[in-house]
């Protein structure tokens, strides 16, 4: 399914930080914002971003000084451009001439466009161009899916999970233990769980495409804290306890025979924002202290 540039310049003004330049591998670590996989941001190209935002009007100074809340926000953007990167050349997806014709087509009808200097126009034009490409890497074939899976689930953008939900961590540990022992996963749960109808779904959390969630719902809709846990547990394999504002859950991931129809599902819709997605978790983020820290359970930068 094709993805059509953002319409908003204002939404548009904010996001195209993504595409800004990164410095190659490497360089002094003094000025360097925030990395991927060894890919850095420079201190100085955030810092021109955040006043040509500035000088736009996208972003509201407080005391001559833009917030750290603004400025995570672009640094974040700005990692996940980087992701959006890496995934094109992974797979082998280029940005066409194509692709930019359209991206400048609709942006330049944008109230305020003309007025942008022409980085900045630039950059809008390389996010939203990237955007484009990343829609269309094809889903990985079956085997390497299931290959990913077992490796590292949450690769492939999206969660099959199971859990159970009890009051306090003794019990916890007492389901971990009967689970190590082979006790069945759904069972136990109509037992224990005191999360609604956890006999019947056996704890599966699942959507509209069946018995996995895109990561991206997990990050947004989710307890951070049993997300972080989530992303930590391997293929069927117990994990716990993991304590999160609603109790104490003992999480499974999903063998992948169970799940695979609905991952595939799910990948056939909006595989290259998936891929991104679990690229972008899967792989080392690192910030600069003075901005905070990544948090992959919410794929945002955060207080330390």
């Amino acid at each position: 399914m094709s993805r059509t540039p953002r319409k908003s310049f204002l939404s548009l003004a904010v996001a195209c930080i993504a595409m800004i330049s990164l410095a190659s591998c490497g360089g002094s670590s003094k000025n360097v914002a925030a990395s991927l996989d060894g890919s850095s941001i420079n201190k100085s190209t955030l810092e021109t971003a955040l006043k040509q935002l500035s000088d736009a009007g996208q972003t509201e100074l407080q005391n001559g000084v833009v917030p750290m809340d603004a400025i995570r926000s672009v640094l974040a953007a700005m990692v996940r451009g980087e992701a959006t990167k890496q995934v094109l050349a992974l797979y082998n997806v280029t940005v066409t001439d194509a692709d930019t014709k359209t991206v400048i087509d609709q942006v330049s009808q944008d109230a305020g466009y003309d007025t942008l200097g022409q980085e900045l126009k630039d950059l809008i034009i390389g996010l939203n161009s990237g955007d484009l490409a990343l829609a269309r890497v094809k889903a990985p074939s079956e085997a390497d899916v299931e290959t990913m899976y077992n490796e590292s689930p949450a690769s492939l953008g999206a969660l099959c999970a199971q859990h159970i939900l009890v009051e306090d961590e003794a019990t916890a540990n007492e389901v971990i233990d009967k689970l190590n022992d082979g006790g069945d996963f759904k069972k136990l749960a109509g037992e224990y769980s005191t999360e609604p109808n956890a006999a019947t779904t056996g704890g599966i959390l699942g959507s509209a495409d069946g018995d996995c969630i895109p990561l991206s719902d997990y990050q947004s809709q989710f307890d951070a804290a049993f997300t972080a846990g989530a992303l930590t547990a391997k293929v069927g394999v117990p994990t716990g306890p993991v304590k999160s504002s609603f109790g104490y859950h003992v999480i499974m991931i999903r063998p992948f025979a169970d799940i695979k129809a609905s991952l595939a599902l799910m990948l056939s819709k909006s595989p290259g924002m998936l891929l991104m997605s679990g690229f972008l978790a899967t792989h080392e983020v690192t910030i600069a202290s003075e901005y905070g820290r990544w948090d992959t359970a919410t794929g945002k930068i955060t207080d330390l």
